[in-house]
C-alpha cells in the first residue's frame, strides 16, 4: 500500500469518531416526530454527542499542538482544520452542523490545572440545560484522552 493511501486511511480513522458524533447529533436534533420515543443509543443522543464533540475538539487540539487550548477561538480554529480535512467525506448537512458547532455553547471555559485541562461547558438541548466540567489528561492519542476523561466520570 502506498504512503498516500495509508495516510488517508489513517486520517479517516482519526476523524471518524468526531464526525460520527457530530453527524449523529445533527440527525437527532431534528423535529421531535423524526425520532420515535423509547431508548436511543448514545450516538443518537444530542446531549452525549455535543459533550463528546467539545471534549474531542480539545483532545485533537492537544494532539496537534502538544498543549491545551485556552480559548474558544483556539477550539474554533481546530474545528475548522478538522472540517477542512473531512469536508470531502461529509454530507453538506454534516459540514454545516460541524461549522456551527461552537455556537451551541453558552459557556465554554478552558483552564489549565497542572498538566491537565479543566473544560467547563454549558449548552441547551431539548429544553434541558447541560452544565459539565470535565478534566482532560495528556495522553498519546485523542481517543486515550477521551477515555481517561470518562473512565472516572465527570468531575
Amino acid at each position: 500500500m502506498n504512503a498516500g493511501i495509508h495516510t488517508a486511511i489513517g486520517r479517516c480513522f482519526k476523524l471518524s469518531p468526531v464526525l460520527a458524533a457530530l453527524v449523529c447529533a445533527a440527525a437527532s436534533c431534528g423535529p421531535s416526530h423524526s425520532i420515535p420515543g423509547g431508548p436511543r443509543c448514545a450516538f443518537a443522543d444530542p446531549e452525549f454527542t455535543t459533550s463528546l464533540g467539545i471534549c474531542n475538539l480539545a483532545a485533537e487540539y492537544y494532539i496537534a499542538k502538544r498543549e491545551w487550548p485556552i480559548s474558544k477561538a483556539q477550539l474554533e480554529e481546530q474545528n475548522q482544520r478538522m472540517l477542512e480535512e473531512a469536508r470531502n467525506d461529509m454530507p453538506p448537512a454534516g459540514a454545516k452542523d460541524m461549522s456551527e458547532f461552537s455556537e451551541r455553547f453558552t459557556l465554554l471555559e478552558l483552564k489549565r490545572k497542572g498538566d491537565n485541562l479543566v473544560l467547563h461547558y454549558r449548552f441547551q438541548i431539548e429544553k434541558k440545560t447541560v452544565d459539565q466540567k470535565v478534566t482532560l489528561r495528556p495522553k498519546p492519542t485523542a481517543e486515550e484522552i477521551l477515555e481517561s476523561a470518562t473512565a472516572k466520570g465527570y468531575d
